[in-house]
C-alpha cells in the first residue's frame, strides 16, 4: 500500500474522537473548523485516525473471497478487472442537501428553430436542468458543455464536464449520447456521463445502456459503470452503488483509488473555485466519498484535513500542500 493516503490507527479513543469529527463535518461553523484543525495538528495520530475513518478501507479490496471479481475482456480495447471498494462517507449522515450556492435553472427546449445544433454550457459552480421536448431531462453539472439538436432531440453530445440523463425510452428511437469517439445508447434508463480530457465514464442508475453499440456493444445494467481512456485504449468495468449515481447533484462526489488531484475538477464544478494541489500529493491514490457544501471556505479545509495536508488561500486561489 505504499504511496496511498490510507493509514492504520490502533488507539480506540482517538478513533472515537475522529468519528465524532467525521459526523460533524457538514454542520461545523468557523470556530468548529479551527478547533478541528487544531485537533489534527496536536498529534500525527489524530490525522491518521481521521484519514482511516473518512477514507475507504482499501485493504478489503484485497479479499477476493469477499468481493469475487469477474473480469470482462472486451476486444479490441484492453480491459482490467474492477477493483471492488467499500466507500466511506465523508461528512456524515445519509441525507445530503444540495449546495445553496448552486443555481438551478430550467430551460425547456422547443423544435421550431431553423438552426439544428445548439450548445448549452454551464460556468463553474453553476448547474442547469434541461427539459427536451421528447420528455428526456438532462441535469448538467458546473463547467460542462453539451451540444443538442433541435431537429433530433434523441441525440446529445457531451463535449466536457458531467451530466445525468433521465431518458424517456423509445425502443423505436433510442436516445444516444456521444462524447469524443465514444457512444452510449439508451435502453430505458437513468445514467450519468462524465468527460474529462481523454477519460470518459458512464454509470447506470436505472435500466441499462449500450456502450459503443457499433463496436464492443457492452450492455451496462443498473449498478454497472465503464471508465474509458481513449488516449490509452483502455476500458475498466466496475460494479458501483446504483443509488450513488449522479450524487454530484446532492453535492457528493465519489473517488475510488483515483489520483487525489481529481478533487480539483470536482470542486471547480461544484464550488466554482480554482484549487491547486502540489504534484507530490495530487498523484497519490484517494478513495472515499466527499460531501461539498458549495462554499470553498469550508470545502477546501475539509479536503485538506482528509489527507493530513495544509491549505492556503491568497484571496483568489486555493492551494493544498503536504505538511
Amino acid at each position: 500500500m505504499k504511496g496511498t493516503l490510507i493509514v492504520a490507527v490502533e488507539d480506540a479513543t482517538i478513533v472515537d474522537r475522529a468519528i465524532d469529527w467525521h459526523l460533524r463535518q457538514g454542520d461545523m461553523g468557523e470556530a468548529d473548523w479551527r478547533a478541528f484543525v487544531a485537533w489534527l495538528e496536536e498529534d500525527p495520530a489524530h490525522a491518521q485516525a481521521f484519514d482511516t475513518v473518512a477514507l475507504d478501507m482499501a485493504l478489503l479490496s484485497e479479499r477476493a473471497d469477499l468481493f469475487p471479481a469477474q473480469p470482462m475482456v472486451v476486444a479490441p480495447v484492453v480491459a482490467r478487472a474492477p477493483t471492488r471498494r467499500l466507500w466511506a462517507w465523508v461528512g456524515g449522515g445519509t441525507a445530503v442537501a444540495a449546495a445553496a450556492s448552486i443555481a438551478l435553472m430550467v430551460a425547456p427546449i422547443g423544435s421550431g428553430s431553423a438552426s439544428a445544433a445548439y450548445t448549452i454550457e454551464t460556468k463553474p459552480g453553476q448547474r442547469q436542468d434541461v427539459a427536451l421536448n421528447d420528455g428526456t431531462r438532462i441535469e448538467l453539472n458546473g463547467a460542462s458543455r453539451v451540444v443538442l439538436d433541435r431537429n433530433n432531440p434523441r441525440i446529445a453530445t457531451l463535449e466536457a464536464g458531467e451530466a445525468t440523463f433521465h431518458v424517456r425510452h423509445d425502443p423505436r428511437d433510442p436516445f444516444t449520447v456521444r462524447s469524443g469517439g465514444v457512444t452510449v445508447q439508451d435502453l430505458g434508463t437513468v445514467f450519468n456521463v462524465e468527460r474529462e480530457g481523454a477519460r470518459f465514464e458512464v454509470q447506470v442508475a436505472e435500466g441499462s445502456v449500450l456502450f459503443q453499440p457499433q463496436q464492443q456493444a457492452v450492455t451496462l445494467r443498473s449498478g454497472a459503470a465503464i471508465s474509458a481512456r481513449e488516449d490509452l485504449g483502455s476500458l475498466v468495468l466496475m460494479k458501483i452503488d446504483a443509488s450513488k449515481v449522479g450524487s454530484w447533484r446532492n453535492g457528493v462526489v465519489a473517488f475510488g483509488g483515483e489520483p487525489f488531484g481529481r478533487v480539483t475538477t470536482a470542486i471547480r464544478r461544484i464550488d466554482g473555485v480554482i484549487l491547486s494541489i502540489e504534484p507530490s500529493l495530487s498523484q497519490q491514490p484517494f478513495t472515499g466519498m466527499v460531501r461539498f457544501t458549495g462554499e470553498a471556505a469550508r470545502d477546501v479545509p475539509h479536503i485538506a484535513a482528509l489527507v493530513g495536508a495544509e491549505w492556503h488561500h491568497d484571496g483568489e486561489r486555493w492551494t493544498i500542500s503536504p505538511k
